[in-house]
């Protein structure tokens, strides 16, 4: 498969009329460029309604903190991911798709659907899960559920041919791209430093707060020991399952309390606190 560069690819894309409404998934592995192929779409393909542009890479999260998947819809043909306001998020819990596919599989669904509330073409960048039954399992199902119109597979060689053998028949369009020449491989350190920053950039000017546990209802991904809860990232959600921050529990007051640090909110309005599989330590600078 030849590579070529991420705005070529975008322009074939366009001068098939792929790119004018519905939904386009993006699959691939880890540093395939999806991320920048995602980007390049949105650019090229903004219309007056604007394109929704979902990030469903818990773990190198540019809209919404890592463990979320994030949404915004794209106006403006000339953006950086970094400075996008982020229109919504969806906790998942985890900067791993294993051991949380029906917890990300109802988060890219659930912003699918408010984007889609704002605009005809929807974007949807991916983790780099594609090998093994769960990546087969985690797509199929994602793809029952969009039903996308078109599915960009970008990769090397043939890594994701197990996985498009499956989807290979359904009504969904698949089209295929190799991978850019000038995609940077990123190191396990990289992926935790990013991590990092963009929680304690997530958390600057946060606060704390008193959450009384009789009063919501709680939600664990597995067994805690209460001992195992402090600082540990959790989602805040209201009353609709709509997430409307995510905090880091700090300390545990008593047996009814837990306090919390999170972005300025309204917390009378959490009605349910769900608790991820991830801690993080913030560094007294980004508080």
């Amino acid at each position: 498969m030849s590579s070529e560069p991420t705005k070529e690819i975008v322009k074939k894309l366009l001068d098939k009329g792929l790119l004018k409404t519905g939904r386009c998934l993006i699959l691939g592995a880890s540093d395939t460029g999806k991320t920048t192929l995602a980007k390049n779409i949105a650019e090229s393909a903004t219309s007056s309604r604007g394109v929704g542009l979902v990030d469903a890479d818990t773990g190198q999260s540019h809209l919404g903190p890592p463990t979320t998947v994030g949404w915004a819809i794209i106006k403006n043909p000339e953006f950086e991911l970094s400075g996008l306001s982020t229109d919504g998020i969806f906790f998942v819990g985890s900067v791993s798709p294993l051991g949380h596919l029906l917890q990300l599989t109802c988060a890219i669904s659930r912003c699918v659907q408010e984007a889609a509330k704002k605009a005809e073409l929807i974007i949807i960048d991916t983790p780099g899960l594609v090998s093994g039954p769960a990546a087969c399992v985690l797509w199929w199902t994602v793809q029952q559920i969009l039903q996308p119109e078109l599915i960009l597979a970008v990769q090397k060689k043939d890594e994701l041919a197990e996985i498009l053998s499956g989807l290979k028949y359904l009504q969904s369009r698949i089209e295929y791209a190799g991978v850019s020449p000038k995609v940077k491989l990123k190191s396990m350190q990289q992926r935790q430093e990013y991590r990092q920053k963009e929680f304690e950039r997530y958390f600057q000017r946060s606060r704390l707060y008193k959450i009384k546990t009789s009063t919501i209802s709680i939600q664990n991904t597995r067994y805690n020991t209460n001992e195992a809860l402090i600082r540990r990232v959790v989602g805040l959600k209201d009353e609709n399952g709509v997430d409307k921050a995510i905090g880091l529990i700090t300390a545990l007051q008593d047996e009814d309390t837990l306090i919390i640090r999170a972005p300025e909110l309204d917390v009378s309005r959490i009605r349910c606190l769900v608790v991820g599989d991830v801690t993080v330590e913030l560094s007294d600078d980004a508080i």
